[in-house]
Parts: structure tokens; sequence; C-alpha cells
């Protein structure tokens, strides 16, 4: 998905990009919710140089990224992976190796917080920039957690006080979000966001998207967990999701009401695969079941094992998740996701 995002994320860069540099001539990107490895050094390499092809002749600053993210982030392994270097490059070019690395044309340091608060201060951040993470929410709503029904996420036959509680709790946090950054970011700055969305109208109970066909996915999973005696029903019926997929219009309505940033644009990427294995041949399916239980398992298992209070019952639920899609894989080969990507200018 970054890699198809790249050229939307250059193109911005080229068309909208028009911000004077400090008097240190210092160009300075925030990456927030960066994660770590391999995605997080392509994108920084691939705002570094898009940037300096749109500056002017004889401007030619140096650039600092700042690598944000929470602070159970593993920024050690971040930082170990980024050469120290130009030579680095010349390396990989040698051993043709087509991995992306730092160039070692950035001064890099890591931040620790939330990005629904301010980490810089004020005027000092020209670029910034967030992928998949801003559907996450700071917590589950809490007419969400009051209620008590065999949902784990927003879905098109729950209580519409569902529905509502979600989008509210969106509009908080990624108002609270934009707050942050207005005050961090220079005149003329860009915002450039990538998040899980949906193409549905603007009822906010309308299918989730990806984000609903996890929901159904884990469903079966503590359905089975339940059936099974591993957990009381009660479990299952108080856990839920803290993400949203925003439609365009949500998106823009938050960012007219918050009033600091211009909305450049917005549009929803669709037909990803949602599964790491986009094919597979009959024989196939024990390993497509543990590639899709794996995936699930990187994805939430620090929010499935808080819930359920013991890794062995962690290794149950994502071990049913395997078993089911195994023997379902092609409903599982349909599922995709849908991209928001959203470039906002600092007014």
């Amino acid at each position: 998905m970054i890699r198809v995002v790249i050229p939307i994320l250059e193109g911005a860069i080229y068309e909208k990009m028009r911000v004077k540099l400090n008097g240190a001539g210092i160009f300075s990107i925030a990456d927030f919710g960066c994660g770590t490895g391999g995605n997080t050094l392509l994108v920084a390499d691939t705002i570094v140089r898009a940037v300096k092809c749109s500056l002017g002749e004889g401007e030619e600053p140096e650039f600092e990224v700042y690598f944000a993210d929470l602070p159970f982030n593993d920024f050690n392994s971040l930082l170990r992976t980024m050469p120290r270097t130009q030579q680095a490059y010349a390396d990989a070019e040698h051993d043709g190796d087509t991995n992306p690395v730092a160039t070692g044309s950035y001064v890099a340091a890591a931040v620790c917080g939330s990005h629904f608060s301010r980490l810089f201060p004020r005027k000092s951040l020209h670029f910034c920039h967030s992928s998949l993470s801003l559907h996450w929410l700071s917590k589950v709503p809490e007419t969400v957690r009051e209620r008590r029904s065999p949902r784990v996420y927003v879905s098109s036959d729950c209580e519409e006080a569902v529905g509502t509680g979600y989008l509210h709790q969106f509009n908080t946090d990624f108002t609270r979000f934009l707050n942050a950054r207005a005050e961090e970011t220079v005149d003329g700055g860009c915002v450039f966001i990538s998040l899980v969305g949906r193409n549905g109208g603007t009822h906010v109970m309308e299918e989730q998207g990806t984000l609903g066909v996890i929901a159904r996915h884990f469903e079966y999973a503590f359905q089975e967990l339940v059936n099974e005696g591993f957990i009381e029903k009660e479990k299952w019926e108080s856990f839920n999701l803290p993400w949203f997929g925003p439609n365009p219009e949500e998106l823009e309505s938050i960012v007219k009401r918050q009033g600091a940033f211009r909305l450049e644009s917005v549009r929803v990427l669709g037909e990803f695969p949602l599964h790491p294995m986009t094919e597979m041949r009959r024989g196939e399916e024990e390993a497509f079941g543990r590639c899709v239980g794996n995936h699930y398992r990187a994805l939430l298992e620090n929010i499935v094992e808080a819930h359920l209070g013991c890794e062995s019952l962690t290794d149950e639920f994502f071990l049913r998740i395997g078993k089911r899609a195994a023997a379902k894989f092609e409903e599982y080969l349909s599922n995709q996701i849908e991209l928001a990507v959203v470039l906002l200018v600092k007014n």
C-alpha cells in the first residue's frame, strides 16, 4: 500500500509544497505513527528526495526527519536499520539490493508520544506525514463500552448509537490531531495522511469496509472460544476494536470545522488485497490459514491479549482465525482494503 501511495505523495509535494525555510536553512519532516523497518525508511527517503526536486535553484536545505510514535515502538531497531553514510546506498546498489535504505541525506531523531497532542515546538515542521495510523482511535467510545452485544465493531445490523459513538470518537481524535499539527506546522506547510477508510455514503451505519470484514472474522473466532468453553460469552461481548474508517465526506467536514488547514484533496483507493497471499492453489490451504492468522496477530495481538488476559488464550484465538481461513479461503481471498488519502495545507 505504501508503494502505491508513494506517487501520490510525490505529486503532492511537487504541486503544493510552497514553504519558506527558516533562517538556518533547515527543512523539518515528521512521520507520525512511524512504526519501524524498511517501510518507514522508504517513506522518509521519498519525502526528502521529492522536496529536493521541488525546491528552486540555489535552495539547498539541510533535512531533519523526526520519527514519532508511542513509547513502546521499537525505535532501537529503526535507528539501527538506518545506514549512517551515503556509502550504504552505493553498497546496496553495487550488491543489487532493491530494499529501501536511508540515503544518509538527513539527520534523524526519535520522538515518543501520542500524535493526539503536541510533540514539537510551534511552527517548526514543514511537512507532516502519517501512514495507516489515524484510523486507530485513542479509546473505544464510552457509549459503546457501556453496551453489551456480540459485536466487535460497527456493522450494518448493530444499533445506530454504536455507529454514532464511533464517528463521534473519530471526530474528537482527528480534531485533536489537527489542532496539534496546526500549532507545530509552518504557514503553507503540508500534512499528508493515509488511513483505512471507506467509499460508502454519509450514513455511519453503512458497512465499514475493511474494518467490518476483520470484525466479522474476529467474531467467528470469539464464537468458537465461547462454544468450546475457553471464555465466557461476556468476554466476547465486552470486546470492541478502537478504530474507525471514515469516508471523504466525514473527513472533509472535520477539516472544515477545525479550520486551520485547507483541504487540497481527499480520495479513496480500493482493491488492495487484505491478506498477504493473493493467490493460492489447492493443497496450500493450511499455509494460507497460517499466513492469515499471523497477519492478524501482527496487527492486533496486543489488544487481543490485553483483553483475554493470557498468552495461551491469545494463541487459541489466532489459531481459530487461521483454521477458518484455511477452511474458507475463497471468502478470505476476496477481502480487500480501501485506503483514504488526504492532503492538507496550513492556512
